[in-house]
Parts: structure tokens; sequence; C-alpha cells
């Protein structure tokens, strides 16, 4: 968000801060599609101005480790909480840990380019959820051929929702296979688990040690579980198989990957096959180059399938549950893919079954900078209560940016909406933005 510089560099320690602000104008009370979805919870459909600070402090321990705390807040309508934080976050890292206690915003590798940020159910679509997560700072190096990237992390779900704070689990495990020094395939699991928590029907929910341990597990509930997690495992649990193909030669980084959703046994099993997204991106040579393109992003998206059309499973609802009945959302925002979205009363999803293609570009030269997202998506509804006929939707966005040296950044984001259901939607946004 703009140009950065520093008003304290003495030797360990290090502080950065960009203050924003802008307006928003569109043709109706709704604002276009990748204009509010994945803004990390600072937009909404009716806002019409935003202003934001974000600041963060880090003081370097030693040469591999360093402390860093960072806080923000976002002021604006559209919205019952007008004034609300943005991250709130102490991390410690060293040469093979990061841990980060508070609210921080997942780590975007496309740049915005993509439907999510690197993650099928971590989009960036909601502000930063609370916790605690510790993780790998670099892969763990096993060999000259092996590595292993992982994370374990503990979320508190504090918003307004059916069961009262909801806890959510989340573990990632890759393993990264580096074919030669021009290419690796990485892959793995990524799990969540949303449990523990006060239901008005059921009251207390498990959430001691035993219970984490069968979140942890995926295993089935005890006594003091819902009838269902006693059934069948506890919890909600949801997850992906993740596979990544990256090939680096001269020209830059060129990667193929695959997110594969499961939320039951038959997904684990493929069932749902070939459910989640299909993408290719490339990363020009920054280094020895400078390319006008920055970053290129396609994307074939799919969650139709939800274990198979034909039988019993095929009534699946992504980011639905039937005891957590707010879903995989945070603040009635789906914490995941953005297509899809909740009812009104925010007690079951809407739209599950989404099918389309994706493009993005970012580019730049001298001081102008160029963003471009399209996005092709099918809205079906879900299989209980499906969009007849299907809608056809086409979502823009286009931003252009002006940096000056020492005066902040000037921008202007333009979205389109197209839909053969509903009137089309047109907007933008203008902002400026100053770091210090």
């Amino acid at each position: 968000m703009g140009l950065t510089s520093h008003i304290v560099n003495a030797q360990n320690f290090d502080i950065e801060t960009t203050v924003s602000g802008g307006g928003f104008v569109s043709n109706d009370n709704e604002l276009p599609f990748w204009i509010v979805a994945n803004s990390y919870g600072a937009i909404f459909s009716e806002t019409d101005y935003l202003g934001t600070v974000q600041s963060k402090a880090t003081y370097k321990l030693s040469k591999s480790s360093s402390i860093e705390v960072g806080a923000g807040a976002f002021l604006r309508n559209g919205t019952s909480d007008e004034v609300q934080r943005d991250e709130l976050y102490l991390e410690f890292r060293n040469s093979w840990l990061k841990a980060t206690l508070g609210s921080k915003r997942v780590v975007d590798k496309f740049g915005g380019l993509s439907v999510v940020a690197n993650n099928f159910f971590r989009s960036g679509n909601t502000r930063a959820l609370p916790g605690l997560i510790l993780e790998a700072s670099e892969p763990l190096k096993l060999s000259d051929k092996f590595e292993i990237d992982w994370a374990i992390a503990h979320y508190s779900l504090n918003d307004d929702r059916y069961v009262d704070d909801t806890r959510l689990h989340y573990k990632k495990f890759h393993l990264i296979w580096n074919l030669n020094n021009k290419s690796f395939l990485k892959g793995g699991i990524t799990h969540y688990a949303q449990w523990g928590g006060f239901s008005p029907e059921d009251g207390q929910q498990p959430d001691d040690f035993s219970a984490f341990i069968d979140i942890f597990l995926a295993k089935k509930g005890g006594g003091e579980a819902a009838q269902t997690d006693q059934d069948n495992v506890l919890g909600n649990h949801l997850g992906s198989y993740d596979l990544e193909y990256t090939y680096t030669p001269s020209t830059g980084s060129y990667s193929l990957y695959h997110q594969h959703p499961f939320e039951d046994g038959s997904g684990t099993r493929l069932k749902n096959f070939p459910d989640g997204i299909w993408g290719f991106s490339f990363m020009p040579n920054a280094k020895d180059y400078t390319p006008f393109v920055k970053a290129l992003i396609i994307e074939y998206i799919q969650t139709t399938d939800q274990s198979g059309s034909g039988g019993v499973s095929g009534s699946d609802n992504y980011f639905n549950s039937g005891f957590y009945r707010s879903g995989f959302s945070y603040e009635g925002r789906s914490i995941g893919l953005p297509f899809i979205y909740f009812n009104q009363d925010l007690t079951r999803t809407a739209n599950s079954r989404v099918r389309g293609i994706h493009f993005g570009i970012s580019a730049s030269r001298k001081k102008w900078a160029y963003f471009l997202k399209t996005s092709l998506i099918n809205n079906l509804g879900t299989y209980g209560a499906p969009i007849l006929p299907k809608e056809h939707t086409i979502y823009n966005s286009f931003k252009i940016s002006y940096t000056m040296e020492t005066y902040g950044t000037f921008s202007m984001n333009l979205g389109y909406d197209y839909s053969d259901r509903r009137e089309d939607v047109y907007g933008g946004q203008m902002q400026y933005s100053y770091s210090f």
C-alpha cells in the first residue's frame, strides 16, 4: 500500500507505518465483487469511504532471530462496526520457527491475483483470525532432495455466530521434493476443524485437551459431544490435498498447482474429484531483468461435484455444517473461496456450487503499476436449493497506481460485474496512501 520508508533504523530496531484513505462510488447500493472480496474484511458492499492505518515494529535479536509487533485499524461505513482492528499481533522468528500470537493477515504469495491467498480455505476474505500459530520460518531440510513445510494453529472465532466461541484448529504438512536445481514438487495436506463452543440447543461442547486430541486425529466425540459428533467425528472438519510443481529457469518461475478440498470421508477418498482449484502462475525473473509483467495467474475453479452428484453424498454443501450452523465463515463472510457465500441469516451456504475461469495479471513501468482480475463464474447454488437456471457472471477489476518518491501513492480501482440474472454493477475506488 504505497512506498515504504523508515523513521527509525537504528541498528536492530525498525518501524514502518502506512496510512491511507479513499472513497467509493457505484451505480447502485452495491460495490463490484472484486473491490469487496478478499479485502481482509476492510470493504463492504455498501462502503462509501475507508481509512486505514497499519504499523509494525521489528527488533533484531540476532542475525537469525527477531521480534515483530504489528497493529492496524479500519474506519469505514457500510457495517455496524465502523471502527475495527485489522492486525494486532506479536511475532517471534528465528531460522527454523515462526510463532505468531494475535491476528495477522495470511501471506498471499500471489499478491492478490489469485481467487485465494494460496489456500482454498483462507483467501483473505475476512479480517485476520485471532489465535496462535506455530510454523516453519523456512522449510526444514531433511536432505539435498527433501524438505518439510509445516504449521499448526489454534484460532478463536469470536464473532456473532450460532455456536458461540467456536474454536478453529489448523495444521499443514507439505513434503518438498527438489527434483534438480531448477524444479521441485510439493505435496501434502491442509486440515481445519471447528470444535468447542456453546450451542443454544446442545450446550457447551467438549473443549478440554482430550477433545483436542480427538480433533487433531479426527476421532469420534465422547458422551458430552452432540449426538452427530458421537456418531461421526468430533467437530466440523475441512481440508485439502495440495500439489504443486514449480520450474525456475532463467526467465522466472512457472508453477502448476491443484488444491483439492474435502469435508468428509468421501472427499478424502477423492470421490469429489475434480473439485478444487487448478492453476498456473508465472513470476518473471525481476533480479536479472526489468520485466513489464510482474505476475500472471490462470485458474480453473470447480466445486460442483461435492462427492458425486448421483448418490447421497451428492447433497454435500461446502463450508456448511449442520451443527456449526454459521459454517466456515467469520463475521458473515466465507473464510475461504469468496465465490461461496451464505444466506441472509448466516445459518447455511446459499451458493457453494461454482464453476469458472479466473485470470489475473500485474505489471509496472517506472512509477506506474497495473493490476487486472477477471473471473467468469457460473453460480449453481446448492444441491438442496439450486439456482435455476444457473447464473452466468463476469467479475472484473482494474487498478492503476502512481507512486511519487516523497508524496505517497495515488490509486484508482475500477470494477464491473455482469450477471444474466441481476442488474450489472459498476463502480470504483480512489485511494491515497503514505508510508513513513
